[in-house]
């Protein structure tokens, strides 16, 4: 199961619910009133965990002022579900995040007004103001949400490729095998002589062990690397945002232009220019917080404008400044709809394997067809 983060609420009439979790449609039915009912075992705010079956919630529960409730609070829950165990040090730091997220909404003092979306006996003066609370909050779990994964997600298979190919000396060493086999020990007088402060037996090791590169013996004494495969990152067009714009689709019509507009020129582009791009594209994979945002735009869009509602000033200044770096390189794009400011992705990455190019100029060519009668 993937991990989930919920948000749930003592309903005056029904009792604890679950409000709204994401990612959506992760929980079963059963499942979501088992985690709503955590809130009847708790009395006092503050961070605790429960487990069940082979499932563990960290939860923290606090209250919000409200005009409306019984009480004049409402009382909340974050739980975050996870089917691994993890360390006391990320607990703390999910500890922490939740009291963080829960001091926003205790600040918005008309947050509260969300939580009665589904409710009958509302005034109509009203309506705009829920509307807009209740959109707020769920912007806030979502946000929540890749907080948490940025904290206790396993690195994928291409983000531990790209912390791998990220680093100048292996790239370069890479791209000079690409030519083809060179001899081992010119290989590590080159590479001691450009990267004296680093490890050359032990980058060897790694990129054999990796499977990208093979030393083959010839003769007695003759040793030579091969590399067996060249690891690219590249960039594709973001089909998904034509999914997550569904509600929005408006914004399509903003964005295709641009993105076709920029891969007119991306195909344009020299080798030693995508290869300039592709080290680029590895730092990016390779930076867990701009690939965050790399993971959250392949999901969903990103109100801008609200952004400054739901963080705290330093993580918003964190948050904005790998977006203007995102923005920079043409990973994403800025699009204003009505009077709204939208970060959407504008060019997918991936990271590709391929022949090298000593090995490709081995390859027999096709001959060509005598098409003469």
């Amino acid at each position: 199961m993937k991990t989930t983060v919920t948000l749930s609420y003592f309903h005056r009439k029904i009792g604890p619910l679950i409000f709204y979790s994401y990612p959506k449609d992760t929980l079963e039915k059963e499942l979501e009133v088992k985690i709503a009912n955590i809130m009847d075992q708790q009395y006092n705010e503050g961070f605790f965990t429960h487990s069940f079956e082979n499932l563990k919630s960290l939860n923290y529960y606090f209250e919000i002022h409200s005009d409306w409730a019984r009480g004049n609070k409402e009382m909340l829950m974050f739980s975050i579900i996870l089917d691994q165990q993890i360390a006391p040090s990320i607990e703390e730091i999910i500890a922490n995040l939740c009291t963080e997220f829960s001091e926003s909404l205790q600040s918005n003092e008309e947050i509260f007004t969300g939580f009665y979306i589904n409710e009958k006996d509302y005034h109509e003066e009203d309506v705009e103001k829920i509307t807009k609370n209740n959109s707020l909050i769920k912007a806030w779990v979502k946000n929540f949400y890749w907080r948490i994964m940025e904290e206790t997600r396993e690195k994928t298979e291409e983000q531990k490729i790209a912390i791998l190919i990220n680093n100048q000396h292996i790239f370069k060493t890479l791209e000079k095998l690409s030519k083809g086999p060179v001899e081992l020990e010119e290989l590590r007088e080159s590479f001691i002589e450009n990267f004296p402060d680093k490890e050359f037996e032990e980058i060897i090791n790694t990129l054999v062990e990796k499977q990208i590169i093979i030393i083959n013996q010839i003769g007695l004494v003759e040793k030579y690397v091969l590399l067996l495969k060249e690891v690219n990152a590249e960039r594709i067009p973001p089909d998904s945002v034509i999914e997550y714009i569904d509600d929005k689709p408006e914004l399509i019509d903003l964005l295709l232009p641009k993105v076709q507009e920029y891969f007119s020129e991306y195909e344009k582009k020299r080798e030693e220019e995508l290869k300039k791009d592709s080290y680029i594209l590895f730092q990016i994979m390779a930076d867990p917080k701009k690939y965050n945002v790399l993971s959250e735009l392949r999901n969903s869009l990103i109100s801008r404008d609200k952004l400054p509602k739901l963080l705290s000033k330093k993580t918003l200044d964190s948050l904005m400044e790998n977006i203007e770096y995102l923005k920079k390189y043409d990973v994403i794009e800025e699009l204003n709809y009505n009077n709204e400011l939208y970060v959407v992705l504008k060019t997918n990455l991936r990271i590709t394997t391929a022949f090298p190019e000593w090995m490709r100029k081995l390859l027999p060519k096709e001959s060509k067809k005598d098409n003469s009668k």
